[in-house]
């Protein structure tokens, strides 16, 4: 006869994924959606620092440090931003849901492995260094009289980062009480037209730039609620 579970949604020995701060890092690739059509996949290093407000639902910061680049391939516009950022988010794992319906859902190996898939937003803000930037030709067909410049190769801006991914819990490893296996994709919505450098005074042009980064990382927790 199976023991009850006596931990928050039935986390038994595996509870070390519940109230428990863990920091990390990660590895991902970018892609842009500005101005130009094309755009070369950039590496991005990424730093977590995360605090677990119940075993699945977490709050963190995201230290992001990479590249962006984006080019028209019919014309000689190309630049290549290296970026920093900063975000705070919190994340909703599937295993929420399972909670509420089942207490003791990690007893399942099933629904335990679905458990970590997740889904998350937050705020951040992103300081765009265009390294190398084509001019821009103002004299195009089809251009606005603007107050803006076309062109601003420093600038720092407000985003949206929408996360979905899956956390995958390993119980033990070396001196760790818990860590995490991660993988995620993030589309981030900035509120910013300059994120590729470019904006082009254009009457189809009335959207801010838009960035991806997929990438994978490594989180240990470290501190456990019995020491507390």
């Amino acid at each position: 006869m199976r023991e009850r579970n006596n931990s928050q949604y039935g986390l038994g020995e595996d509870g070390y994924n519940g109230r428990n701060f863990s920091i990390g890092f990660g590895i991902g690739s970018s892609k842009m959606y500005g101005d130009w059509a094309y755009s070369n996949p950039q590496p991005v290093y990424l730093a977590y620092f995360e605090k677990n407000a119940t075993p699945t639902i977490s709050l963190g910061w995201t230290i992001s440090v990479g590249d962006l680049s984006t080019r028209d391939p019919f014309t000689s516009y190309r630049s290549f931003n290296h970026f920093t950022s900063v975000d705070q988010h919190i994340t909703f794992e599937l295993g929420s849901l399972f909670g509420l319906v089942y207490r003791d859902f990690n007893d399942y190996f099933m629904l335990k492995l679905f458990g970590g898939l997740y889904t998350g937003v937050g705020l951040g803000i992103i300081n765009s260094d265009v390294k190398r930037i084509a001019n821009f030709n103002t004299n195009i067909p089809g251009s606005i009289q603007s107050d803006n410049p076309t062109m601003l190769t420093n600038s720092t801006a407000l985003y949206v980062p929408f996360n979905f991914g899956y956390n995958f819990y390993i119980p033990r490893l070396w001196i760790f009480k818990g860590c995490v296996f991660n993988v995620n994709y993030q589309y981030t919505m900035t509120m910013s037209d300059y994120i590729d450098g470019y904006k082009p005074n254009l009457a189809a042009n009335k959207k801010n730039d838009i960035y991806s980064v997929a990438s994978v990382g490594f989180r240990f927790f470290i501190f456990h609620p019995a020491e507390f």
